[in-house]
């Protein structure tokens, strides 16, 4: 159907106001350009602790596990003594070093490496407990929850701990969690300041993870550190975008019916992180064409666009290189 214009911009605006909500909610992690490593407090031992800490440091900034180990970065961990603020030692032979966090950032992009943002969506961690009389059905126990939180800081993903619920609330979200929706337990993350949910639903030690959340549903079947980092890994592919350059490109959206269709694509286009502004240019029936300014690679927004959930990619792009996707339902 051909929509009014009027009713597009009225989605327009509801998105924008939606935009704004949807960027406060992110959170920044304390600590991110900050490790601590074995060393001590001797110019070498901090040429040493640093070149370590640094390793750390870029694996959450890229959203790369590989990035420590990549030979493409050695000279930049060679040099790590550089780019190091400040050392803080302990009784325990170890070295907390903070890192320049712009001076950091600029040796990254010069190096070609992915950027994720310090402004970071915040999940909310649910793990079922359903034998009788447990205490808290959907808290993790001390181990679980060690395990997570040390692969949640290594990578720089913010969690959310479930506070005390009212008994009735929390029986009826155990039994989502155990049942695998997920998206009913979103109201409750969204109350607790989190934008996305990270739950499972057995006690077996490599149990089936899911998630759902700002760049929509997911599972794996692992650890709970390899739960985390495999959800980190979702998030960065989304937000982590390489300084390439800004630009801005056309993007052709088929399967948009309704005005909460537009709604919808305007606001997932607008939740990605490489993503600086949209406009709608023209609407054709159920086409949707938009302008899109972006950080990065045409390509890299077309992957974030997919990875959303919310869109399948169409035909491949134009010559004038229009970039194709077809809502999901």
């Amino acid at each position: 159907m051909n929509m009014p214009r009027s009713a597009v911009a009225c989605a327009v605006i509801a998105v924008a106001a939606l935009m704004l909500a949807a960027r406060a909610s992110g959170a920044v992690l304390p600590g991110l350009y900050e490790a601590t490593v074995a060393g001590d407090a001797s110019e070498a031992g901090r040429a040493a602790a640093a070149s370590d800490a640094l390793r750390q440091v870029v694996v959450r900034v890229t959203g790369r596990r590989a990035a420590a180990s990549d030979g493409a970065l050695a000279g930049l961990y060679a040099d790590a003594r550089r780019y190091a603020l400040s050392f803080k030692s302990d009784v325990a032979g170890q070295l907390t070093v903070g890192f320049d966090p712009d001076a950091l950032d600029a040796a990254l992009v010069s190096a070609g490496q992915p950027l994720w943002p310090r402004d970071r969506p915040a999940t909310l961690v649910l793990v079922a407990d359903a034998s009788a009389g447990a205490p808290r059905p959907l808290a993790a126990d001390p181990d679980t929850r060690r395990e997570i939180e040390r692969a949640a800081q290594a990578r720089g993903l913010p969690l959310v701990w479930p506070a005390a619920l009212a008994a009735p609330v929390e029986q009826q979200r155990l039994a989502d969690v155990l049942a695998g929706r997920l998206e009913p337990l979103r109201a409750l993350a969204q109350s607790l300041g989190a934008e996305g949910v990270l739950a499972r639903g057995s006690a077996a030690p490599a149990a089936t993870w899911s998630w759902f959340g700002p760049t929509g549903p997911g599972a794996v079947t692992a650890t709970p550190a390899e739960a985390v980092h495999a959800l980190a890994d979702r998030y960065a592919a989304q937000y982590a975008v390489r300084e390439a350059g800004t630009g801005r490109v056309g993007v052709v959206v088929r399967g948009v019916r309704t005005v909460s269709d537009y709604g919808s694509v305007l606001s997932a286009f607008a939740a990605l992180g490489m993503v600086s502004g949209v406009e709608v240019y023209e609407v054709d029936g159920e086409t949707l064409r938009l302008r899109v300014g972006f950080r990065g690679e045409p390509e890299g927004l077309g992957a974030a666009a997919v990875q959303s959930g919310r869109f399948s990619a169409d035909e491949p792009p134009l010559a004038g290189g229009e970039l194709r996707f077809v809502l999901r339902r």
